[in-house]
């Protein structure tokens, strides 16, 4: 449903019908409205990132073996694919994903955690990366990160744009270029 009409759009006599179940078995699982829609959109972010965090444990084992190349092919891999989200279909669904999410002070908790588990990975494997002289030892690894992702994340801001226009496959060549370290 929320992929057919915004979340406001929809009430939880609605969801109970298309569920064949009853407003009340919704109000067994869920406090709300609000946190229904919350989790479903938490759990949406869950499948529309899964392939990203596979990517990122790619890059993290490449660490583990000194594998370069493959380093960093799945660091780009990661920047393409997150930017590609905003390409095609509903350029706002990020944003309101998010917002859905921030209604419900429990997922919304929950969520934060997921994701400071997802940055800590990401920490450590710029980190890990500096001593084999493969990201830049200078780099704030902090400021990359939040580049990086903050920007995939308001990309929804350029799609479309007249006046600037990007790929992903820029804007990996972009992040890797700034990340790497120079000969």
């Amino acid at each position: 449903m929320l992929g057919e009409r915004p979340s406001s759009e929809i009430h939880l006599a609605d969801i109970a019908d298309q569920a064949h179940v009853g407003v009340q078995t919704i109000y067994y699982h869920f406090d709300s409205r609000n946190q229904l829609i919350a989790e479903a959109q938490a759990c949406a972010y869950a499948r529309m990132t899964q392939p990203l965090h596979e990517y990122l444990l790619i890059a993290e084992n490449a660490l583990l073996e000194e594998d370069q190349d493959t380093f960093w092919i799945a660091v780009g891999d990661i920047i393409s694919l997150a930017w590609a989200h905003g390409q095609g279909g509903d350029r706002w669904r990020i944003m309101k994903l998010f917002i859905d999410i921030w209604l419900d002070e429990k997922t919304q908790r929950e969520f934060s955690d997921a994701l400071e588990v997802q940055f800590d990975r990401w920490i450590n494997a710029i980190e890990a990366a500096k001593p084999l002289g493969w990201i830049d030892p200078d780099i704030d690894t902090y400021a990359l990160i939040t580049a990086c992702w903050a920007a995939s994340i308001g990309q929804s801001l350029f799609a479309g744009s007249k006046k600037i226009c990007y790929t992903p496959q820029s804007i990996r060549d972009f992040f890797v270029h700034i990340a790497s370290a120079k000969p």
